[in-house]
């Protein structure tokens, strides 16, 4: 027991000198020492590195399914509806469902035939790729054609809004301009007895003026 406390309290001892010398040489070193960066840099590095990296997956699977025997135009179309992530994610699956479909062809071109068990199992497991294959190219062209129905659609309720927005500005200038006119048509009266009672007074001033050199 008392061996026990000794090792304990050397152990104790130990440790807080190790702590000590460990806080000396540290302290020294931190002086005039620039502070640590901020996790932030390394986040945004990090999350730059992962944005690359999903990228180049993304396009070397691309190019595998190309070799595959899918067609260029139906992924462009097809697999850019969607974010990166499920992008890849339907590209494996695709990927996935091609090799499991030429596994199934080399297999049944080695295989005799009168293996009639084994050769029906084959063609239910190509017939099963073929149509797995099948379902999934329907069901991303099904979100391609969606997603352009929706930009058509955004597009024409767009222009719809833009010629009711025209045609409400034209009626209301349309209305304010009968407005103006209604307004306008006693200032035009105004305007016209003014200018005739000025012709009058003219002609009324002629006619003296003749009368004037007839009695001379």
């Amino acid at each position: 027991m008392l061996r026990c406390g000794r090792l304990l309290s050397l152990a104790t001892t130990a440790a807080a000198s190790a702590a000590t010398a460990a806080s000396a040489s540290a302290s020294p070193a931190n002086d005039g020492a620039a502070p640590p960066q901020a996790a932030g840099g390394n986040t945004s590095e990090s999350s730059a590195a992962a944005a690359a990296a999903r990228n180049a997956a993304f396009f070397s699977l691309y190019h595998r399914l190309l070799k595959a025997g899918e067609e260029g135009a139906m992924m462009q179309h097809c697999l850019t509806v969607h974010r990166l992530e499920d992008s890849v994610k339907y590209g494996m699956r695709l990927l996935r469902l091609h090799r499991g479909l030429t596994t199934v062809d080399a297999a049944a071109r080695q295989t005799r035939w009168f293996h009639l068990i084994k050769r029906t199992r084959q063609g239910l497991a190509r017939r099963y790729y073929a149509w797995s294959l099948f379902r999934l190219r329907v069901k991303l062209r099904s979100w391609n054609a969606i997603a352009d129905m929706l930009v058509y659609l955004l597009f024409v309720t767009v222009c719809v809004l833009l010629y009711e927005i025209y045609r409400t500005c034209r009626l209301g200038v349309d209305r304010a301009e009968e407005r103006y006119r209604t307004l306008a048509i006693p200032i035009v009266q105004t305007f016209d007895a003014l200018e005739a009672a000025q012709q009058r007074k003219v002609a009324l001033r002629k006619e003296m003026e003749d009368d004037i050199v007839r009695g001379r």
